[in-house]
């Protein structure tokens, strides 16, 4: 009964997300982001990280493609706005990491403090100290609705900021493609405390988009909060019909 409330649903949230157009920051930052999933397969580092997600799987409806995405998008962000200099890879390198890391103890309280400990742990063992406290810097910083901090340097800010963005993104149209369905084959959510909570998840979902931080994000980010917003109207519409 489960399975089929959740085919059904993701069959119906892919029609609507089908009749959007693609959001822009995909058309105009086409280069960026192929430049960073070049990086994704070129360093062995990242290829690491990318492993250690795939390995430990979903958490709480936030899954490896959830990681992946916010990883190479947040790559994107550095690169669209540092250029491609040999020091603006190697940020892109640390942002593909921070991005696959950054929900790796999703299921567990203040999950960002967990995964930057854990990155400060484990990878001082074969990258630079300061490469390691970029990428926890940045994942520290990634949770919305909660002070982040702020640092005299362009590159922490860079990374920190590229990687909220990149990972508010996904409250758009991933989040009812992918999050809300994983989340009920997680949790075991019924239709009726789906529709229960609905409105109120939504409305939360749209103050998101006054908070994004690169320009980047601010530029292209309001757009991922608007289209989520369409499919959301005609998934109210859809799971109250089904009641």
């Amino acid at each position: 009964m489960e399975q089929e409330f959740i085919r059904k649903g993701r069959q119906f949230v892919k029609s609507c997300a089908a009749t959007l157009p693609l959001p822009r920051f995909y058309r105009d930052n086409y280069r960026y982001i192929s430049i960073a999933q070049w990086i994704a397969t070129a360093s062995s580092f990242v290829r690491y990280c990318s492993r250690c997600m795939y390995s430990k799987g979903t958490a709480l409806g936030h899954s490896f493609y959830h990681a992946e995405k916010v990883a190479i998008e947040s790559a994107a962000i550095v690169l669209k706005e540092r250029g491609t200099s040999e020091h603006s890879i190697h940020l892109a390198v640390l942002a593909l990491m921070a991005g696959y890391f950054h929900d790796y103890f999703r299921e567990m309280s203040d999950h960002p403090s967990k995964a930057a400990e854990y990155v400060q742990n484990h990878f001082y063992h074969f990258i630079p100290e300061d490469d390691v406290l970029a990428i926890s810097f940045a994942i520290q910083n990634h949770e919305a609705f909660k002070e982040h901090q702020q640092v005299n340097n362009d590159d922490l800010m860079l990374l920190s900021n590229a990687l909220y963005d990149a990972d508010k993104f996904r409250w758009g149209p991933d989040n009812f493609l992918y999050t809300i369905w994983d989340m009920v084959a997680t949790l075991h959510i019924s239709h009726n405390d789906i529709v229960m909570h609905f409105s109120k998840g939504v409305a939360h979902i749209d103050t998101i988009r006054h908070t994004f931080r690169s320009k980047t994000g601010i530029q292209y980010g309001p757009e991922f909060i608007d289209h989520g917003l369409v499919i959301a109207k005609q998934l109210k519409n859809y799971l109250e019909a089904k009641e």
